[in-house]
């Protein structure tokens, strides 16, 4: 199993929908873990404040993983979404940025119990934007994969390119980065890649207002919604991915 991020250049390409879409979507165990330092969304918008009490994420597993070096410390931090099954885990993230302060430090120990959960799980990390001085750049680091996911337009691409050079010279050949393009504009996904260094795209997420608003804001799903735009998108990403990781990972035995 392995850990891969999502992240984005700014601008609001919906990183943590895509993030829900994907792990939604994906064949067998996933745990979505929120670690945009601007806070965690999903509680307020999926679950739409109905675990508004929950007392469990990003801040409290940092402080239990700093006084207990078993992994399995994660466990008690996450939430089943789907009800029971505990196939489709969340990581709650902040509930205030302004705890980001609490987590100066604890990043390393995040690792180690994120990294250890792939025995079980795969990981998905939202990580909100990058290129902000409070990006945990070890987290992405860490990753077996690193998508970033833009609109196909001019700012989104201008805004990406700084981002994407910095993300390079931090993590080198370690770490894969690719791209995903989410919504229309006037470029092609072949414009695109063009225009950012040749990365490859690994897939498109259409632009699916009533789909995204089960994820983003707890609207009640269709009978439908599972064969929804969005969601074939997701099951495209989710593939496109894994696909991504065991060639890498083919080449390098």
């Amino acid at each position: 199993m392995a850990m891969y991020t999502l992240m984005s250049p700014g601008g609001s390409p919906g990183v943590t929908t895509t993030a829900l879409a994907v792990t939604y979507a994906w064949k067998g165990r996933a745990l979505l873990a929120e670690c945009d330092p601007k806070g965690g969304n999903v509680l307020p918008g999926l679950l739409a404040g109905s675990m508004e009490g929950h007392e469990s994420g990003l801040l409290e597993l940092a402080l239990a993983a700093a006084h207990d070096s078993d992994p399995a410390v994660l466990w008690r931090h996450v939430i089943a979404l789907d009800q029971e099954a505990r196939e489709w885990l969340l990581l709650p993230g902040l509930r205030d940025p302004r705890h980001l302060v609490q987590l100066d430090g604890a990043w390393e120990a995040l690792i180690k119990v994120l990294r250890a959960a792939q025995d079980t799980a795969d990981v998905v990390i939202d990580m909100g934007q990058i290129g902000r001085v409070d990006t945990p750049m070890s987290l992405i680091s860490a990753s077996d994969l690193a998508v970033m996911l833009l609109h196909p337009t001019v700012r989104h691409v201008a805004q990406a390119r700084p981002r994407l050079n910095a993300l390079g010279r931090h993590v080198g050949t370690d770490v894969p980065i690719e791209l995903c393009v989410v919504g229309n504009g006037p470029y092609t996904l072949k414009e695109v890649r063009s225009a950012l260094y040749d990365l490859p795209v690994l897939g498109w997420i259409p632009d699916d207002a009533r789909a995204a608003a089960v994820f983003s804001d707890g609207e009640q799903a269709r009978k439908s919604f599972h064969r929804s735009a969005l969601v074939r998108g997701a099951i495209a990403l989710g593939e496109a991915m894994r696909r991504r990781l065991a060639s890498r990972r083919e080449v390098s035995r």
